[in-house]
Parts: structure tokens; sequence; C-alpha cells
């Protein structure tokens, strides 16, 4: 948890972007992770991942999933460039027991294109201005960390100031209740389709509790990671 930022920029902060995280991992070590940073004054790089596996295993190679990806869109490659340099450089060690979904993206603050890339990954949501939670919408590329020469697609939305991106792990659709019923995408959209105009951090609490209490009381089987990103409405 302490490689993994903690100081998220706001809105009430009368800034640009407004973004806020959080992870619940189902042991006391976990392999989710999130992180964003700016790559110069208008655009900034966001990624949340999933490790196969639990345990100190997953959360090694977890942070050594963050680095490499950190040090690497450093370059100012495209984001699928990115994930394929990445995968190469964690499925070429002898160990290949292990592997990870990203979603990885880079968003411009200034006209709100966001270029992105998926390793595997769940796809987000984007509440728009309407109220209307729609998935982005699906590009191909596998789980990183298997096979060495990979590719990956490339796609692009536009977020508008005031609609959130949310993105997320599989802990929250396949969180399970004491029924061993799924959480599901469609309760995801439904919840997402109540936020409002929330920051960051209450559209994730309310995410939060509300899978919380469609588990009730079966315990936490998976990692659970939510990311939010809001441009400002400007105007």
């Amino acid at each position: 948890m302490s490689i993994l930022p903690k100081k998220f920029p706001a809105l009430a902060d009368k800034g640009a972007i407004d973004i806020f995280a959080a992870i619940s991992p189902a042991k006391e070590v976990g392999g989710d992770f999130y992180d964003f940073h700016h790559i110069d004054k208008d655009r900034m790089c966001f990624v949340v991942g999933d490790v196969s596996g639990k345990g100190v295993p997953a959360s090694l190679f977890m942070a050594v999933t963050k680095t490499f990806l950190k040090a690497t869109v450093s370059r100012g490659d495209a984001p699928e460039k990115v994930l394929a340099i990445v995968n190469k450089e964690l499925s070429s060690g002898e160990d290949q027991s292990l592997f990870v979904t990203v979603f990885f993206g880079i968003i411009n603050i200034r006209t709100g294109e966001v270029f992105y890339t998926n390793g595997g990954h769940n796809n987000p949501v984007i509440v728009r201005m309407s109220g209307d939670a729609v998935f982005v919408k699906p590009v191909g590329g596998m789980v990183i960390g298997l096979l060495e020469d990979v590719t990956f697609d490339a796609g692009k939305f536009v977020l508008e100031p005031g609609e959130l991106l949310f993105l997320y792990t599989d802990g929250v659709t396949e969180a399970m209740n004491e029924k061993r019923e799924e959480y599901s995408n469609e309760r995801l959209e439904r919840s997402l389709e109540k936020v409002g105009d929330r920051s960051c951090k209450e559209v994730i609490d309310a995410v939060a509790a509300d899978v919380r209490s469609f588990a009730g009381d079966a315990p936490q089987s998976d990692d659970i990671t939510m990311m939010a990103i809001k441009l400002h409405r400007r105007g």
C-alpha cells in the first residue's frame, strides 16, 4: 500500500481534474494496484491492474509491473506501445506463473481526449452528463506477462467536463453474496447512474457501500480496487 499514490488532486482545490482511488485487499497482502502521474502539463497517465494470485508473490509482481509502467511511459510512447514493452519485460523472466490484467490510459486534461489500451482487464465505465453509465468500447489485448510477442490495440474517447470515468478490478463486479450471486456489470451500471454530480471520492464511497450491502455477511474473496477521474466543468 505504501507504494500507491495517496495524494489526490481534487476539484475542491480548484484544479482541472479530480481523481480518487481506493483499494481493499482480500488478504493482508494483495496484487491489485492503481497509479497516475503527470507526463507533462496537459497529459496525465493512469492505470488500474490486477495480478493473478494472492499474497506476497502477487504483491511483488504488482510492484515490478508498476515500476516498469512508470519507467516506460516516460519515453512518450502511445499506451498500446507502453503495454507491449512492459509485457515483453515481464514475460521474459523464468517464472511465468503470474500474469496481470491492466487498463492503461493517457488523458489530455485540456481537451478531454483519452487514449487507452487494455491488457485483458475489465472495461471502465463513463458516467455521462445525462446520468447514463456506458462501458468504454472494448479493444483487443491479452493479459500481460505470459507471452513475449504480444500486440495491443488502441482506443480513444473524449471525456467531457463534468463527466466521470470509473475504473475497477473484477473484485467489484464478481463480489458474491451469501447466495453465491455476483454483483455484476449491470448492478455496477445502476449504482453509477445514481451518483449524480458527486466528487470522485463520494462516487467510490457510494459504490463501495453498495458492494458491501450486496455482499452482506459473505467474506470478501478478491481484492477490490476502484479509481474515478473527473474533469473540471469549465465555463
